[in-house]
């Protein structure tokens, strides 16, 4: 037999196994993190060594993946505390903005009905200050008739004489201020309905007036003494 076609014989078999074994499968880049798999056939083509590493990458991304889900059930339950609390919160200031709102509407029109009513008012003939104080568009109370009194003692000297034709002053806002007369101290002028409703308020009155008064017994006509309305007086 020719010689080199027994050589031939020997190595081109030898030939092909090193090409096959030189020629290894390059598979493509992929990025598990991203949802980038091999298909079936990819991963047929993977030597033993790559699919060992592509599973180690795929349970690597598996605990992550339950980690991360682990956390978002965590914090999904959190949530629905927040929504529950949130809701609540919710619904308690819609009722605080229902009542303030009520309150507010109340006050306007307490607010409308005051500016519509008189500022002033002319007696007629058989009127005093005690029939003028009871009418409703004035005080509606006859026993308020002192505040017309205090509000015009330019005018009036006795309270039991007043004529008809005179423009009284009604005086509609809580004082902050009040000038001291003839025979009052601190307890009757507290007790004025229109200073605090209350002669136990007295010594707010002293406190406020220090620097005007020594003696909380003793106290002068045309004395100006200042009325905090930090304690407004009732109806």
């Amino acid at each position: 037999m020719n010689k080199r076609f027994l050589i031939a014989m020997v190595f081109i078999p030898l030939i092909i196994v090193l090409a096959a074994g030189c020629s290894r499968h390059t598979p493509r880049d992929i990025d598990i993190s991203q949802g980038e798999y091999y298909e079936d056939e990819e991963y047929q083509k993977l030597s033993k060594k790559q699919k060992e590493q592509y599973c180690i990458k795929l349970a690597s991304e598996l605990d992550t993946l339950e980690t991360r889900s682990e956390t978002a059930l965590t914090q999904l339950e959190q949530n629905k505390e927040d929504i529950k609390t949130l809701t609540k919160d919710l619904r308690d200031s819609e009722r605080e903005y229902s009542r303030l709102r009520n309150q507010v509407d109340e006050l306007t029109l307490q607010l409308q009905e005051l500016v519509s009513l008189p500022k002033e008012y002319k007696l007629i003939y058989g009127e005093c200050l005690w029939t003028v104080a009871g009418y409703e568009q004035i005080y509606g109370d006859p026993l308020k008739w002192t505040r017309l009194w205090r509000g015009n003692t330019d005018m009036i000297e006795d309270p039991d004489w007043v004529l008809a034709g005179w423009t009284l002053q009604v005086p509609r806002s809580w004082p902050r201020k009040h000038m001291v007369m003839q025979d009052e101290w601190l307890a009757k002028i507290a007790g004025y309905w229109e200073v605090y409703d209350n002669y136990r308020q007295w010594p707010v009155l002293f406190e406020a007036n220090r620097e005007r008064i020594n003696d909380p017994d003793l106290i002068f006509p045309e004395q100006e003494l200042i009325v905090p309305r930090e304690y407004p007086a009732s109806d």
